[in-house]
């Protein structure tokens, strides 16, 4: 269970997004090599976590937060997967099941975090509880409702930057070099009928039936119905999401049919005030 210092309303200075940096740097800096490098794999979560914090704040600010407010969005998406460094280092893997949850240690990280420590109570709530749940399948009903919103913005930013790594890491053949970023599936294997069958009944394609390639950018697709915000949809489809999933699984009669219903279900969302 993840600790939750008690609230406090007050919002992020600039000087504290400052020192947030700083520190965040120094922490990541310890997993480069000799060379001053970090391995290839950290790197690419490091390229990450900087995309999300900058897609947070943009959510952020489109749903009208204050300047404050936009600057813990952007805290939180930067910190989301600050427990993948070690977790790559200690286990040499990204999966969960095979190491830790890499939301919680994250959050057990930033607990003993000095520069978000002297952070209000309120913002040290939004990123910790924000990394904790970034990577639940089902969020707990407890959480309060600025707490809720700081998590669903976090996995919103998250998404919308996976979609882009794993499009071009299997576009560029990326996968081939570095069977990580999709979890070490077979990558010529065929969709899995029940993951099909999830999406079918649009439900996010649960991880134990992702078996194939095809099945991960499947599993993606059924990421469109996991969304919580107007500008994440809207940022979905400008950036032509569902068309590169598309691109990447079986062009069967099934699947076009689910990439239809998909795109249905986007544009309906990034126009609809509220979801």
């Amino acid at each position: 269970m993840c600790k939750q210092p008690a609230p406090e309303k007050c919002f992020m200075k600039s000087h504290e997004e400052k020192n947030l940096k700083k520190w965040f740097k120094e922490y990541v800096r310890q997993f480069a090599g000799q060379n001053g490098n970090l391995p290839p794999m950290l790197q690419l979560k490091l390229d990450h976590s900087r995309r999300v914090a900058d897609t947070a704040a943009g959510i952020g600010r489109d749903l009208g937060f204050s300047e404050g407010d936009v600057r813990s969005a952007r805290m939180l998406g930067l910190f989301h997967d600050i427990g993948r460094f070690s977790q790559f280092t200690d286990h040499q893997t990204f999966r969960d099941e095979l190491s830790f949850n890499h939301g919680r240690r994250g959050a057990h990280i930033m607990e003993k975090c000095p520069a978000l420590a002297v952070c209000s109570a309120k913002d040290r709530r939004r990123i910790i509880a924000g990394i904790c749940h970034h990577n639940r399948a089902n969020l707990p009903k407890e959480l309060e409702p600025d707490i809720l919103e700081f998590v669903k913005l976090a996995r919103d930013a998250d998404k919308l930057d996976i979609f882009f790594v794993l499009y071009n890491s299997w576009e560029n053949g990326d996968v081939l070099k570095s069977p990580d970023i999709m979890l070490r599936v077979k990558l010529d294997g065929p969709v899995n009928p029940l993951a099909l069958e999830e999406i079918k009944r649009k439900q996010t394609v649960s991880i134990g039936n992702v078996k194939s390639l095809a099945d991960i950018f499947l599993l993606q697709l059924s990421w469109v119905y996991d969304l919580n915000f107007r500008p994440s949809y809207q940022r979905l489809i400008s950036r032509k999401v569902i068309d590169n999933i598309a691109a990447a699984l079986p062009a069967t009669a099934e699947i076009k049919e689910q990439i239809s219903i998909a795109k249905k279900h986007a544009k309906k969302l990034s126009s609809k005030i509220n979801i």
